[in-house]
């Protein structure tokens, strides 16, 4: 490793080698809190850093960026400005190394379609493992729904444990796509599976007028989103989300 990186990062990478394998096509939170400025996963092949500096990264801070891949085995890396996002879409906004479209990598026995070409993630967060993994032990023979689904990670691991049913809901097709794409990838039976394009409060509404139910519902929202059916704000809508899903609890 490098004697330029930081001390800070030179003992997080340090620690996670004490207790993970990152040398392989894995997923893991390699900086975290140990530095106030950035966070970096690594998503098997590529190292993502999250930058939320009050200044723009230096030119040392991307030569530590790129360093710090090559010491967690990455071939590549990219940078991602995370503070005020959207208030110039001409800033630039991101920094790495040759940069790959699309790649995977495995998230324990699963292998996820990682890609650097759509927004802020390159298409899973690895905060909702644990949860990802309950989910599993949970599924089985139940009929679950997802809400928010993006890329599936939630809606994969019903399915892997075996569940009844399996409907992811989401608002873009591309994301909806994307999760078929990562149950193919995995050889995964999409004859119990359903993929909706909806806005989760409409489909909600839909269901509970069917009288169609489930017995696991996750829910993990954005904080903001928008669509053809409008904006969801999640400190103002979430409570109209949580009513309509108690409603078509089984």
């Amino acid at each position: 490793m490098s004697n330029a990186l930081p001390p800070a990062w030179q003992a997080a990478l340090a620690k996670r080698k004490q207790h993970f394998t990152i040398d392989s096509p894995t997923t893991l939170r390699l900086l975290h809190d140990e530095d106030p400025q950035v966070r970096c996963d690594r998503f098997g092949t590529l190292c993502w850093f999250y930058w939320y500096g009050s200044a723009l990264p230096t030119s040392v801070d991307l030569a530590h960026m790129e360093d710090f891949s090559a010491a967690a085995g990455s071939s590549y890396w990219l940078a991602r400005l995370m503070r005020d996002r959207g208030q110039d879409p001409q800033a630039i906004s991101s920094w790495g190394s040759t940069q790959i479209e699309q790649w995977t990598a495995h998230e324990d026995d699963l292998e996820y379609i990682f890609r650097s070409d759509h927004g802020l993630s390159p298409g899973l967060f690895l905060d909702q493992r644990q949860n990802r993994l309950w989910v599993r032990t949970q599924a089985k023979s139940r009929r679950v729904l997802n809400l928010f689904s993006y890329t599936g990670g939630f809606s994969l691991n019903a399915a892997l444990g075996q569940a009844q049913e399996v409907v992811s809901v989401d608002t873009s097709r591309p994301t909806l796509n994307w999760s078929e794409a990562n149950f193919e990838l995995n050889g995964l039976n999409k004859g119990n599976c359903e993929f909706w394009k909806a806005e989760a409060r409409n489909f909600l509404r839909g269901c509970n007028k069917r009288d169609r139910t489930f017995d696991l519902v996750i829910c993990d929202p954005p904080s903001f989103s928008r669509s053809r059916d409008g904006a969801f704000k999640l400190e103002r809508d979430l409570e109209e989300v949580l009513q309509g899903t108690d409603r078509i609890l089984a």
